[in-house]
């Protein structure tokens, strides 16, 4: 709850009510300039976890099958699935994880989209492999790094 209203304050868009299942970003609202076929919820998924450490799930196009003529079948949402077990993490870290989430989503226009290297015809959500459509990552990391210098 309290990871959603701190979110929900920095104009992070999110699913409410939160709790139940976690706690879900509606990535195609975050990311909307990614195309829709380089998984906006997978990339923004990768943008996390590079500013934060914090791991979320992927829940949208990456997760559907291709369709019958190999093209893919657009989800009809993107979310980033993000799940805090009680009791386990501090307020401190909680209240960590939404800056770090809002500092993304003020600099979301350096997240870029992904695409499959390895992608087998079964469950390719869990063991497929993925990159970057371009070097995305190498420029959020750069403005992070400016942003937050060595204190990290």
């Amino acid at each position: 709850e309290e990871l959603g209203r701190l979110l929900k304050g920095y104009g992070v868009p999110i699913v409410t009510p939160t709790g139940g299942l976690g706690l879900h970003i509606n990535a195609r609202e975050f990311v909307s300039h990614i195309p829709a076929e380089e998984y906006q919820a997978a990339a923004l998924v990768s943008a996390i976890y590079l500013v934060s450490g914090a791991r979320g799930m992927e829940r949208g196009t990456l997760s559907e099958e291709r369709n019958p003529d190999g093209s893919e079948h657009i989800a009809s949402c993107e979310l980033v699935r993000l799940a805090l077990p009680r009791r386990v993490f501090t307020l401190s870290q909680v209240r960590y994880a939404a800056d770090r989430i809002a500092w993304l989503y003020e600099n979301r226009h350096l997240i870029g989209g992904l695409r499959f290297t390895e992608e087998p015809s079964v469950m390719r959500f869990f063991i497929g492999r993925l990159e970057p459509v371009s070097d995305w990552q190498e420029k959020l990391v750069a403005k992070f790094k400016e942003d937050f210098g060595e204190s990290l």
